[in-house]
Formats: structure tokens, C-alpha cells, sequence
């Protein structure tokens, strides 16, 4: 089925980190055998080449492809404790088909006759089962193997592996079951056989536990199968993660070595470091303390981070002998060691180490030779300058101590020399790596940046950044931009508010004193909105509200006899006792709300007015029951309104104001309703005024006597409604 359907199922499950990484690969081969996409077929050995993409890019390490092969040996070959195997069809584009070939071709030429080249036969590329494919296929081409148990005078025989009966013959000349993924899948999902790879990682039952330059391999492989916009070191390093590496531990400070020190995006020291390790590393495992101190030891230097010394250290931890290998882990390169190369009487060794070593790969880079002729002489002279630093020659794979580091580099100088017939040698400058996503928090460093003295500055202080901001303990409301930096010193600017900027150039060494600004900058407000905070502008509703509510409560103080008399500590006006002239409470009410004059008045006598907070509310919220105050030149868009004042008789809480009480009359019924109540509205609805202050108020209509009823008459915009 061709189609984005398929493709989006299976990237989907691919994506999807909630699932274990084992999960996601068995539903990923359901949706394509769904799809047509994925087939069981036997395959012979003979049909069977190595994935390109096979363990981090890896294919198979040419040590552990017999001691596998040996160790399956010795338990007997067995049909049933193969593993799943699964593999892609060879790609049907001819660069990409030839592309499988080349590298399945190099790692034979390279492996001193104990691989089997491509025979021309093959229609297959493993990405599980694939040490137990190559070792069968060495064994039908009879290569020759250094695992003395399987050695018949230095080289594989199948008759004589017989012998022992097992599944061996079967194995070899019949083969066994395959999942078969269409090539076509490839096409459209370049990363799936990279994911797949990582995903079956184990070879007829015995486990393969990725070490440090696998998972390194793996983590550059899917970065560099990331988008352009979205390359992410960290991202890649969470996705390595998902096979569970033995190494998961201390997985950061691989991602850190891979970061800083193997050349860039294109990571070609990593690759370099890949080639040698297939050649001559095998599987063996680092180690946590040895990888943290690769990617963590400050040399202490100003000019280089000493990318070189590193790949030499890993490189000779990686092809260490049998003897210095204990529990899988190799014991060659230990914690003294580094502490040596730190030595500052080893400092212009050193640094002389790592310029020789930059050249080497110069010359290799003007070379024809393709990167697995290149780990050749590269890696040998990488061991050899590692151990002649340590003063660890005799413990090398040679066991020879070497004198000088000219006379080391005069042997690896003849044998390049003697690689002549692949073509003429130049000594060019490698092209610098891409800085496309240099300002990405998590990309790779090119080379130039480990011999850069301002960059080396900047990484020995991970919170500097050109372009941030920072400050000093010492002054901390001085804030200075990170200008720039070169090799010697920093420039800062601080630019303040009113005055000259202030520019300070600094040494390296000071830049430590340096803190990072986690705030905004420090900037005055704009003049528009100082404008319109000004309490002229913003506050001049309020001051309107204070007065309306001065005027209420005067008002209110006016018509119940307070009496306003001077402050006795001066001129200011305070308010003190008061004497009322018809008291607060000349009105009583009933527990069912009503209203009863407690006094004699006459005509107009009685003037009620509210009494509460004065609010600013919203016109579109004001309702035909809110009680408006009009205010002389209120020109805003809310309006002052009296809030209903609450009281609890009970609990005696709050304040009683007689206004709010007051009930319209009802409607007047017919003459012959005998329900007709007797009583008639006694309050009319009327303003009183306060200087600018125009207050709602209730006046009696007519005469009141002591028990006389108090109803206020109906609207008339409330009795045009209610007429039939």
C-alpha cells in the first residue's frame, strides 16, 4: 500500500515515548504486514548483508563477530534461540543499494580476511541478528577467526563445526525465518531501520548491551536525522535512552562528550572513533568513571579543550588488551591517568600531543581514502600517542615504549605514505562544520571551537552568553549587556537611565565574578502610560465618588440635627456628638418589614435620604431600584450609586436606614373588592440637593401621626404599565 496512511500510523507508534521501545517496534511490524509492507520469508546467510544503520551505524564490530560466533559454539548452535530477525529489502535506488554495499565491502577489507565481502547474491540488509548473519557467512567463506576454539589452522571450517551436530549446517545452508520490510518503507521513513536497529539488539539469545560508542553513535545518528529546524542533542539523547543502554546511568556525559568534542553537526571524530572501534574495539564497555572524565576533566587550558587527546584516551581504552579488561569493562585508562595529562609539567607535552595529532587528521583529510582506510593508521597513531603520554607503552597493543612523539609520528607519516596506491596525498584544511544551528541550546561544537580561546571561556562558564544580560554581586542594580568577547577579555555595557554608558573590558578570569539578570532590564516606564496613571487622569472618578460621598453624608448630618463644631486642637472641622432634632429612629418597624411613623409630622416634615457607600458602577448595570446620585459636572462613564445598607436585628449588625425599607403601595383595586386595603400612600419620591450633590429622597405626602403607615406611591411609569 503506498500512501501517507501507513506512514502516519507508523510514525505515530514510533513517537509515541509512553510506550516502551520493544512495544513500539512489534506495532510498527503489525501496521505493516496490515499493509502488505512486511513479509516472513526464509532467507540463506548468504543473502544477508548488515544494515548501514545497524547499531548507531556501527554495522558489527569485527572482534565480537567471532566471540559471538564462539560463544554460540560452545552452548551448540540452535534453530530455537534464535531471536526475532528482521531485515529491509536492499534499497531499489541504485546510490542507496550501493551505499550497503561499500560499507559492508570496507568492513570486510578492513577485518584482515575474518569477514565475508558481498558475493553479489544479495537481496537483504539485517537490523536484528545481524553478528549471527556476518559470522555464518564468514563461516561458509572459511575466513580466518582468532577464537581458538573455532580455529581449524587460523580459519573457519564448517565441516569441522559439525562435528558437533547441532543446528550449525541447517543454519548455514538452509537458513531461517526473516521478517522482510519493503524497501519502499525505507523510502518514505529514512529513520525507521535506525529505530528498528535500536530496538532488536540482541543475537541468538545472547544479549548485546550497547556500550558508550554505540549509544554515542546512536544519539549522532538521530540527531542527524532530525528536521534542520528542530536538531536537538538533548531530544536525540532522550530517544537513545528508550532501548534502555546499560550506560543509561551516566548517559549525560556521553551526550556532553558527543556535544563538545567529536567535530560538529557532521561529527566526524565520533565517526572516526566508530570506524576504529569496528575494526579493533569490539564491544568493549568504558566505563561510567573513565566516560565522566572524558567528558568532564578541564585540562585547565586557554587555547584548546584537547579534542584530540580525548578521542586518543578513548581510543585506547576502546582497544584495550584481554588482560586489562575486567567484568566486560576496560581498566587501562584509569582516574591517575587524567590526573597526569592535568600535570602542569605535562602541559607543553600535551598541548604539543594535540597539535600532532589535529595534523594527522589534516593529512588523513586530504586523502583519498575512505573513512575506514583512515581509522587505520589514525587509530594506531591515537593509541600510540595516548600511551606514550601515560608512560603506558609496554601495556599497548604493540607493547613497545616509544621514545619521542617524532618518532611515533615519523611511523604513522610512512604509513600513510604507504596507502599511496589508493591515490595521491594532499595535506588540505578540512572544511569547517556547519554553524547553521549554533545558536541552538543543544548542537554539537565544531572543531574550531575547542581551539578557540573566547568559546573555551564561554563553556567553562555555562550561564555566559553573548547578547544576555548579567551583574555583579557587588552592584547589584547595575546592569551590563555581554557585548562580545575575544581572546583575552570581555566587553560589557551598562547603559543607565540619565548619563554616558558605562563600557568595562575584563579579563576571563573575572568573568566568574559575572551573575545572570533572570528579570526584565531595567527600563523607565513609557511616557503614555505615566500619562495616564497621573492621579489627574485616572483618579478623577474617585475624588468625584469621595465627594459625592461627603455631600451624602453631610446632607444626612443636616437633616437629623448633627452638630459639626470645631476641633478643640485647632482650626481643622471634626464631627462629635450630635443632638437630633427628629432623631434617628422618630420611624419603627414590624418583623414582617413594615413601616410606622413613631412621631407627629406635618406636611413635607419628613425627609428621608439613603445612607451607605457610594460606589462607582456601570451605567449598563445601574436597574430602575438602584438609587442614582447626581453629581454638578460628572462627566464619567459609571455611575454613583448608593449601596443598599444591611442590618441584622437580631445580631444588632450593621445600620438601619429607613429608606431602603420603604414599600411602593400596591395598585388600587375596585371599590366593591372587599380586600381593599384602607391604607394610602404617605411617601412621595422627591430630590434634595447639597451644594453639587443631588440626592433621591421620600417626603410625606401628607400629615403623619404616631402608628400612621408608611407606603410610597406607586411610579407612574409602574401605573401606565399596569392600566389594562
Amino acid at each position: 500500500m503506498i500512501g501517507p496512511t501507513w506512514k502516519d500510523e507508523v510514525l505515530k507508534v514510533q513517537q509515541d515515548s509512553s510506550l516502551p521501545i520493544t512495544s513500539r517496534c512489534n506495532k510498527i511490524l503489525d501496521v505493516l504486514k496490515q499493509n502488505g509492507l512486511c513479509y516472513k520469508q526464509s532467507i540463506e546467510p548468504k543473502m544477508i548483508l548488515v544494515h548501514v544503520k545497524n547499531r548507531g551505524g556501527q554495522l558489527v564490530s569485527v572482534g565480537d563477530v567471532h566471540s559471538k560466533g564462539a560463544a554460540m559454539a560452545q552452548i551448540g548452535f540452535s534453530m530455537a534461540k534464535i531471536g526475532e530477525s528482521v531485515c529491509f529489502e536492499l534499497p531499489t535506488s541504485v546510490p542507496e543499494k550501493e551505499k550497503v554495499l561499500q560499507a559492508n565491502k570496507s568492513l570486510a577489507e578492513l577485518s584482515n580476511q575474518q569477514l565475508c565481502g558481498p558475493l553479489g547474491c544479495e537481496r537483504f540488509a539485517s537490523v536484528s541478528s545481524s553478528h549471527l548473519v556476518t559470522f555464518l557467512r564468514a563461516v561458509l567463506a572459511s575466513c580466518k577467526t582468532s577464537e581458538a576454539e573455532l580455529s581449524t589452522n587460523g580459519f573457519l571450517s564448517l565441516d569441522s563445526m559439525m562435528q558437533k551436530k547441532d543446528d550449525l549446517k541447517q543454519m548455514c545452508m538452509d537458513g531461517w525465518d526473516w521478517l522482510v520490510i519493503s524497501s519502499e518503507v525505507e523510502t518514505h521513513i529514512p529513520e525507521l531501520a535506525q529505530f528498528l536497529a535500536q530496538a532488536l539488539n540482541s543475537d541468538h539469545g545472547v544479549k548485546t548491551a550497547s556500550n558508550e560508542l554505540e549509544t554515542a553513535c546512536t544519539i549522532a545518528s538521530i540527531y542527524e536525522l532530525q528536521a534542520a529546524d528542530a536538531k536537538d542533542l538533548k531530544k536525540a539523547e532522550q530517544a537513545a535512552m528508550a532501548s534502555r543502554p546499560a550506560c543509561g546511568n551516566y548517559i549525560g556525559a556521553i551526550t556532553a562528550f558527543v556535544k563538545q568534542y567529536t567535530g560538529g553537526e557532521a561529527f566526524p571524530l565520533l565517526k572516526l572513533l566508530q570506524s576504529i572501534g569496528k575494526q579493533y574495539g569490539g564491544s568493549t564497555v568504558w566505563g561510567q568513571e573513565f566516560t565522566e572524565l572524558l567528558a568532564f576533566t578541564d585540562f585547565k587550558s586557554k587555547e584548546t579543550t584537547y579534542p584530540w587527546i580525548r578521542l586518543a584516551l578513548a581510543t585506547c581504552q576502546m582497544c584495550a588488551s584481554k588482560q586489562y579488561i575486567r567484568d566486560g569493562i576496560s581498566k587501562l585508562v584509569n582516574p591517575s591517568d587524567f590526573s597526569k595529562l592535568k600535570q602542569k609539567g605535562m602541559a607543553v607535552q600535551v598541548a604539543a600531543a594535540e597539535k600532532l595529532l589535529m595534523e594527522a587528521w589534516q593529512l588523513c583529510q586530504g586523502s583519498p581514502l575512505t573513512l575506514d582506510q583512515k581509522a587505520q593508521p589514525m587509530g594506531r597513531y591515537l593509541t600510540r600517542v595516548a600511551l606514550f603520554l601515560l608512560g603506558k607503552g609496554a601495556k599497548g597493543p604493540e607493547a613497545k615504549v616509544y621514545k619521542q612523539l617524532e618518532e611515533i609520528t615519523d611511523i604513522f607519516t610512512a604509513e600513510m605514505m604507504s596507502m599511496g596506491k589508493y591515490g595521491k596525498m594532499d595535506v588540505t584544511e578540512p572544511a569547517a562544520p556547519s554553524s547553521a544551528s549554533a545558536q541552538q541550546a543543544s548542537v554539537p561544537c565544531g572543531l574550531e571551537a575547542t581551539a578557540d580561546p573566547a568559546k573555551i571561556a564561554l563553556a567553562s562558564l555555562k550561564n555566559l552568553e553573548v547578547g544576555k544580560y548579567y551583574f555583579f554581586a557587588t552592584e547589584p542594580l547595575k546592569v551590563y549587556k555581554f557585548e562580545s568577547i575575544d581572546a583575552t577579555k570581555a566587553v560589557l555595557l551598562h547603559k543607565p537611565f540619565f548619563g554616558a554608558p558605562d563600557k568595562k573590558e575584563i579579563q576571563h578570569k573575572d568573568l566568574k565574578g559575572l551573575k545572570l539578570w533572570a528579570k526584565p532590564m531595567p527600563t523607565l516606564q513609557p511616557a503614555e502610560a505615566l500619562n495616564a496613571l497621573q492621579p489627574s487622569v485616572c483618579m478623577m472618578a474617585e475624588f468625584g465618588r469621595a465627594k459625592a460621598q461627603h455631600l451624602l453624608y453631610q446632607k444626612y448630618q443636616e437633616l437629623f440635627g448633627f452638630k459639626i463644631e470645631s476641633c478643640p486642637m485647632g482650626t481643622q472641622v471634626c464631627c462629635v456628638s450630635c443632638t437630633p432634632r427628629l432623631g434617628d429612629f422618630d420611624l419603627v418597624v414590624s418583623n414582617t418589614n413594615q413601616l410606622f411613623a413613631n412621631n407627629k409630622f406635618s406636611k413635607n416634615d419628613l425627609v428621608l435620604i439613603p445612607l451607605g457607600h457610594v460606589v462607582l458602577q456601570p451605567k449598563e448595570k445601574v436597574t430602575k431600584s438602584s438609587v442614582v446620585l447626581q453629581l454638578a459636572g460628572w462627566k464619567f462613564d459609571d455611575a454613583l450609586v448608593v449601596s443598599h445598607s444591611k442590618c441584622n436585628f437580631e445580631k444588632q449588625s450593621g445600620h438601619w436606614c429607613p429608606f431602603f425599607w420603604c414599600k411602593e403601595m400596591k395598585e388600587e383595586k375596585d371599590k366593591d373588592d372587599a380586600a381593599q386595603p384602607t391604607e394610602k400612600a404617605t411617601l412621595v419620591r422627591a430630590t434634595v440637593k447639597n451644594l453639587d450633590l443631588t440626592i433621591p429622597c421620600l417626603k410625606n405626602k401628607v400629615a403623619l401621626q404616631i402608628g400612621t403607615p408608611l407606603w410610597v406611591e406607586l411610579q407612574e411609569e409602574a401605573k401606565k404599565r399596569k392600566k389594562p
